[in-house]
């Protein structure tokens, strides 16, 4: 009776050591299971800028917000651009520009004239499918890739879609450059530094 309960009394610890042993190596176990496998979420980055709604949302996507932009503003602007067609096109004086398609510099004023940026030119409308548009001018302050937005002399901003008019550019000593708005329906960026063919020049 003696021996039986000795052993009895011998082999539970051990039967309870490696219980405990078992159950803590198979929680060991699942741990490392699972963290295998655990997603893990990441951190949301703020952004440094604000996204394309919010800029709508501010108005910090529109030049001229608010009307806030006088013309009488805009004149140094349009002045410098005027130095900078003259280095784009070549001239001394715009008195110098070709007059009909014979003369061997007309194709290059005319692509000169395409990959120009406009910020900073007077414009006027002369011909359009839209008749409210007909003799709206003004010195562009955003050029984008369908539209021109000028400031008028009387400091309202307008929108104007380029696919539906006739511009009229106007340059010094009263010279006027004249070229379809569906031509220039490129980014400035882009318009800049594309090939044109001779088929799609822009007649003046």
């Amino acid at each position: 009776m003696s021996l039986i309960s000795c052993k009895t009394y011998c082999h539970r610890p051990i039967i309870k050591l490696f219980k405990m042993s078992y159950e803590r190596d198979y929680g060991n176990f699942q741990t490392y299971i699972f963290s295998k496998f655990k997603v893990k979420h990441k951190q949301k980055v703020e952004r440094k800028f604000f996204s394309a709604r919010k800029r709508l949302q501010f108005g910090l996507s529109r030049v001229g917000n608010k009307n806030q932009m006088k013309y009488s503003d805009l004149l140094p602007l349009n002045r410098l651009w005027l130095q900078y067609m003259q280095q784009m096109l070549g001239v001394e004086s715009f008195m110098n520009i070709p007059k009909n398609s014979n003369d061997p510099y007309w194709e290059n004023i005319n692509l000169q004239l395409m990959k120009a940026d406009f910020h900073g030119a007077r414009i006027s409308i002369n011909q359009s499918k839209c008749p409210s548009l007909i003799g709206v001018r003004g010195i562009v302050i955003q050029d984008t890739k369908n539209t021109f937005r000028v400031c008028g002399t009387d400091n309202i901003i307008r929108t104007i879609p380029k696919d539906v008019v006739k511009i009229n550019i106007h340059l010094d000593n009263d010279i006027i450059l004249k070229a379809f708005g569906r031509e220039l329906c490129i980014r400035p960026a882009e318009r800049a530094v594309k090939k044109f063919k001779n088929s799609s020049i822009v007649a003046l």
